[in-house]
């Protein structure tokens, strides 16, 4: 059961990431920064036929190799934001606060708006919300049967929502107007490529997307006279290699021009992908927009309120068996930074870390967090580890072909050079002053959290050690405190007064799997942090919406106390004789007395048409309602 479930997650998540990884990919010990010199990760604007150049060279050395080109290619801790006194309701979780992020599950304040992604139509409803916190009858309309829906933002003011998908090998965005009650579709957007990721700020959406352009007519058996090839490469021009985006009836055209994209001169990769980083304006009746483009994949996409970092990975592959992974020795990751100011995107400069951000891509993200012009980046930089959740050591070490431990993380602190441009390395740890690993021998990095000048770090074999790293002085980041407890937390969440929530597994000391983990720590003294209080729900094979979504979970935060909602498929009993019960798990923490509360879990919903996973259950919370998103419909429970 456990595998089954671990395999399902993994599935359910991960596995775009993981064929990314087996694509070909573009792209110190102490604590003193390196000069700020250009190394290979710089890029720079591409001139006038630059770009199909890149693209003819990389493909006749391709064919000399007898690589085919590829086609079709994907590319490859959360901050409760608080309610105060004037919030009416706690909507989705935000890595930083005022950088939306797309979910299941938005409000206006007004309306309660839902997208249906589990059904066999999906479809967009709207619910009004009545003064006494109960919802009104629904009015919804069925999506696009050919897309696939992924989420959603509601712009800011209201009125109009944006659902974002795939459809046919592009990317989607579908407009709907919702200020009548009733949405209604305004138009769609396709964009060739697939999905990295998306933030909305302000009315601004920006979009990142990869592209792999079909160039399967240049590719050539191995040993074809070269004289051949390149006859059939002087055809290659920008429309074969540009990706395209279409608005609405409107014909196609190219999403950028070569003069929009940035090529990295120095780079070695035989990458034949873009990626592009689009920013749309939401409020405008057009869809106004402006893109920037790289040549290389995009495995990540991380944003602060002025600036977005996307992460690719060089040379990198997973290999060996279904759990474990093995990584090619001084394995690195590029970050490049571009600033934001509206539907301008501006590139910055790029660095090089060591490893890469791991292999879940709901997390991946929250391994960057940009604090005071810094950029904090936690890196795994073994060249073994696992995916998902482990068996018991003894176990992996019995059916793996790689049993070696993995290895511990690395933190790297990057800053833009004010002077020559690019981003520099300013600091790293471990390094020679503080040799000290994060991590022990065996374990492999599960949660992260940057909090303004402290970062949060949990790794995993058969305990949970939860290490407290204090980077007030970037230049000098150093652990300060760590706890061992059984089991792991996936995810970390900080609460007022020194609180922190952590969600996760529970775990034997041979590190089995166990049930469902609800932690709470207090780290008021980051020295000596310590844990008050904990739940276990359900038996091995139990899961929650966190394994499938980060947003999964929702916090409701006022004053001192923290209401927490979690939707949850509970697993109990013995083997063949197990019970299954789903529902969203509520709690509240006191973050002054200390203490971690549960309340009665609410029933899913079931109904005829719709997959029964609580992958697409969401829920949002006000001062005297929760709104549970389950099988098809929103659920309005009094808060008593």
């Amino acid at each position: 059961m456990q595998i089954r479930t671990t395999l399902r997650a993994f599935a359910g998540r991960a596995a775009p990431f993981v064929a990314a990884a087996l694509l070909f990919a573009c792209g110190g010990g102490g604590s003193a920064p390196p000069p700020p010199t250009a190394g290979s990760e710089a890029m720079r604007a591409a001139q006038p036929g630059e770009l199909v150049a890149y693209f003819r060279t990389s493909l006749a050395t391709r064919n000399a190799q007898g690589a085919y080109p590829l086609y079709g290619g994907i590319g490859g801790g959360l901050s409760p934001v608080p309610a105060t006194a004037d919030d009416a309701i706690s909507g989705t979780l935000l890595q930083e606060a005022g950088v939306d992020e797309d979910d299941l599950l938005k409000t206006d304040g007004s309306a309660v708006y839902s997208l249906h992604i589990g059904a066999t139509t999906p479809r967009l409803e709207s619910r009004p919300i009545r003064p006494d916190g109960s919802l009104g009858a629904p009015a919804g309309v069925a999506l696009d049967p050919q897309a696939q829906p992924s989420g959603m933002y509601l712009a800011e003011g209201g009125g109009r929502i944006a659902v974002i998908g795939s459809k046919q090998g592009k990317v989607s965005l579908d407009t709907f107007n919702v200020s009548g009650g009733q949405p209604a579709h305004a138009t769609q957007v396709l964009i060739d490529g697939y999905l990295v990721s998306t933030r909305r700020i302000g009315n601004v959406l920006y979009l990142a997307s990869t592209w792999t352009p079909d160039l399967s007519a240049y590719w050539f058996p191995a040993g074809t006279p070269a004289p051949q090839v390149e006859a059939s490469l002087a055809g290659l021009n920008a429309s074969a290699v540009l990706p395209t985006i279409r608005v609405g009836s409107a014909p196609s055209q190219p999403l950028v021009e070569e003069r929009d994209c940035q090529l990295q001169p120095a780079t070695a990769s035989l990458s034949l992908q873009l990626t592009t980083i689009t920013a749309i304006d939401l409020s405008t009746p057009t869809l106004e927009r402006r893109s920037v483009c790289f040549v290389g994949n995009g495995d990540t996409l991380y944003m602060s309120p002025s600036a977005a970092y996307v992460a690719t990975s060089r040379n990198y592959w997973l290999a060996a068996d279904i759990m474990t992974s093995v990584l090619p020795q001084q394995t690195t990751t590029d970050i490049h930074k571009f600033a934001l100011q509206g539907l301008q995107v501006s590139y910055r400069g790029s660095a090089e870390v060591a490893g890469h951000l791991g292999w879940d891509r709901e997390k991946t993200p929250y391994r960057m967090s940009e604090h005071q012009g810094n950029l904090r980046v936690l890196t795994f930089t073994g060249s073994t580890g696992w995916i998902g959740i482990p068996t018991t050591a003894a176990s992996t070490a019995a059916t793996s072909t790689h049993p070696e431990p993995a290895s511990p993380a690395t933190l790297t602190v990057l800053r833009e050079a004010s002077a020559s441009g690019g981003l520099v390395q300013v600091a790293q740890l471990p390094n020679r002053q503080r040799p000290a690993p994060i991590g022990h021998e065996g374990e492999q990095v599960y949660a992260v959290h940057f909090a303004g000048p402290l970062a949060y770090v949990v790794t995993f074999r058969r305990t949970d050690p939860l290490y407290v790293l204090d980077l007030s002085d970037p230049v000098d980041p150093k652990p300060v405190g760590e706890l061992a407890v059984p089991g792991f937390s996936d995810y970390l969440f900080p609460l007022a007064n020194g609180k922190l929530l952590g969600i996760g597994r529970d775990a034997t000391e041979s590190g089995m799997m166990l049930g469902l983990k609800i932690a709470l720590f207090d780290v008021t003294n980051p020295a000596h942090p310590a844990l008050l209080s904990s739940r276990t729900l359900g038996d091995r094979g139990s899961s929650s919406t966190l394994d499938y979504s980060r947003h999964g979970i929702n916090i409701y935060a006022q004053d001192t106390q923290a209401r927490i909602a979690l939707p949850v498929e509970l697993v109990t009993g013995p083997l063949g004789g197990q019970a299954t019960q789903r529902g969203l798990a509520r709690f509240v923490v006191d973050t002054a007395a200390g203490t971690l509360e549960e309340r009665a879990m609410i029933p899913a919903t079931t109904s005829v048409g719709e997959f029964f996973s609580p992958a697409y259950e969401r829920s949002i919370q006000s001062a005297n309602a929760t709104y549970y998103l389950s099988g098809g419909q929103v659920q309005y429970i009094p808060q008593p």
